[in-house]
């Protein structure tokens, strides 16, 4: 019974017809797309991470404002994620970067060659894998790309937009290329928009032990999930607000043995200056955790503040002028997404407006009230007082919104 009402709700089976995720099944468009595909990023994929879970928290209502994507990393030949992100963000561009060969991946996507293999072992747990998926004009693939290289990077510059709305660095997960990649990255990034760092506490798999040594951590008898930090408190990338650990490196493992990295001075002053936080989506065996770091870049939200976006209408003169300019998407992008700030700062002022009126309307029918009943002098003080007031607040306001121009902040 359990099997039928998953399988009514889309969730993916095993090849005994079984469900493969209760109890923790999708629960969200987004974490479907991503089961759909066989991303880890979902429920019952390889390290079944959730973090659907709080992309869709954060994206959810703002996705159909998102214009470009990049991730680093692919993953699997069948690059489920991607193709996730061509259907949840329906008016993006997405940018892959991933450090494979255009050799190898040319060699794999041959008929019968390993890219197949994948696409039918996960067609066994109903997920699907369209190769056509390449041939989308709003997917750019970069290969032979090391993203922990800023100078390879760097490469790259010319063929990505001026500005992304979201950065994911799903690539190797180690720490020190997390932090290269992220400082190279990070002026592509525009103002309110996200820069993802992916498992950057996790113990589902026994990848390279390599990863040990850039993040030490003490761990008793959970076996190849030792291999990544097990506690929030040892990453680089948390903060040690309160100088807790000034002392753990010798507390820990004496006083030549170092156990956990410091937040490097550039990254400190990242953190600092924007909003972050870290999402932990799952637990594992040995205290891993399925953990997400999720930075947003001061500045207007994507969208405009949740402001309607242009409609039709509007959006022909903005289109002419694009198509005058030679066709540049991305200038056209940032019009629309000022225009849409302009129409929510013209909705508030409206509503200010209105506020404003409704309360000068109050204060003159009490002025007319003190007059009819003869009152003179100390009477007329409280309306007068409140006209003077309305008038002042009206005044700052307007200097408030007229004062900082028309750009970001």
């Amino acid at each position: 019974m359990l099997s039928a009402q998953l399988l009514a709700l889309g969730a993916p089976l095993t090849t005994e017809g079984q469900s493969a995720c209760p109890p923790s099944c999708a629960n969200n468009e987004l974490v479907q797309k991503l089961d759909k595909y066989c991303s880890d990023k979902g429920t019952f994929w390889q390290s079944k991470h959730h973090y659907g879970s709080a992309y869709h928290s954060v994206w959810g209502s703002i996705r159909n404002s998102v214009r470009s994507i990049l991730e680093v990393g692919i993953g699997e030949d069948t690059a489920p994620s991607a193709r996730t992100w061509t259907e949840y963000f329906p008016n993006a561009q997405i940018y892959l970067v991933d450090i494979k060969t255009t050799r190898e991946v040319t060699e794999r996507a041959k008929p019968g060659g390993h890219t197949e293999g994948v696409a039918k072992h996960q067609a066994k747990f109903g997920c699907e894998y369209n190769s056509s998926m390449w041939k989308d004009s709003r997917v750019h693939l970069f290969l032979d790309t090391d993203a922990s290289d800023p100078a390879q990077l760097d490469k790259l510059g010319p063929k990505l937009p001026a500005e992304l709305d979201i950065i994911i660095d799903d690539g190797s997960h180690r720490y020190l290329d997390q932090e290269k990649t992220l400082h190279t990255l990070w002026s592509r990034l525009r103002p309110g928009g996200f820069y993802v760092v992916e498992d950057v506490l996790v113990g589902a798999l026994p990848w390279d032990a390599g990863h040990a040594t850039q993040v030490p951590t003490i761990n008793d008898n959970c076996g190849a999930e030792c291999f990544f930090p097990q506690r929030l408190a040892e990453h680089p990338f948390m903060h040690d607000r309160f100088n807790h650990l000034k002392d753990y490196e010798k507390n820990s493992m004496g006083s030549t043995g170092k156990v956990r990295g410091k937040l490097t001075e550039r990254s400190m002053k990242l953190f600092y200056h924007h909003d972050w936080f870290w999402a932990v989506t799952g637990v594992h065996k040995g205290g891993g955790l399925d953990t997400t770091l999720i930075i947003r870049k001061k500045g207007d939200a994507i969208g405009g503040l949740g402001a309607p976006q242009p409609s039709a209408a509007a959006a022909q003169p903005l289109v002419a002028a694009g198509a005058a300019a030679g066709g540049d998407s991305e200038a056209l992008s940032r019009a629309q997404r000022s225009l849409a700030t302009a129409e929510g700062q013209m909705g508030e002022l409206k509503a200010r407006q209105a506020q404003l009126t409704e309360a000068l309307q109050r204060a003159e029918n009490l002025r007319r009230g003190v007059e009819a009943s003869g009152g003179v002098g100390g009477s007329s003080l409280p309306w007068l007082l409140l006209l003077i007031s309305l008038g002042l607040h009206g005044y700052q306001h307007t200097r408030r919104r007229g004062g900082g121009g028309g750009g970001r902040r």
